[in-house]
């Protein structure tokens, strides 16, 4: 074998990996405390449409993507996917009791509603495929797409926790 019959082959490998693999963005996350945008991302394998990982990718305020953060799909079921944390404490988790990579279930955002006495809230919704075979939150019947995150304030103290998710 010459050497660019095995640099083509080489290619064609490298290439076939990444052709099978699809994303999805499910939601857009936005805050009314400062500019900060991330999307959660679901990376789909192309044949069997399951889900192989999830990401969230942070965005500066000019729109221009700074980084990318891999959230291991497993950790969904097993505690949680941690959206956001402050310190010590978990402002934002995703989790579900009954996920499937391939027909998806309900997932539970987790919020810390008050950091000063550890009080959380949460939100039920369901990750499934859509009728156009992408993958969707929905809120009943509703798809969600953004993640609106209206912060908690107390006088003196500043924001505490999160005081309501909008989803539109």
């Amino acid at each position: 074998m010459n050497a660019s019959t095995c640099l083509f082959m080489f290619a064609t490998l490298l290439l076939s990996g990444r052709v099978l693999a699809r994303e999805e963005v499910i939601a857009t996350i936005t805050n009314d405390e400062n500019k900060q945008v991330y999307t959660f991302v679901a990376e789909t394998n192309e044949e069997t449409d399951s889900i192989k990982a999830f990401y969230k990718d942070n965005y500066s305020a000019a729109g221009k993507k700074v980084d990318r953060e891999l959230m291991a799909s497993e950790k969904l079921t097993e505690g949680g996917l941690v959206l956001e944390k402050r310190g010590d404490h978990e402002v934002l988790n995703l989790k579900s009791d009954n996920f499937d990579l391939d027909q998806g279930g309900i997932v539970t955002i987790d919020t810390l509603y008050n950091g000063v006495n550890g009080q959380r809230k949460e939100y039920d919704l369901q990750l499934a495929k859509a009728t156009d075979g992408e993958w969707r939150l929905f809120k009943g019947k509703t798809i969600v797409t953004k993640l609106h995150i209206v912060v908690n304030k107390k006088f003196m103290l500043g924001a505490v926790g999160v005081k309501e998710i909008q989803m539109k």
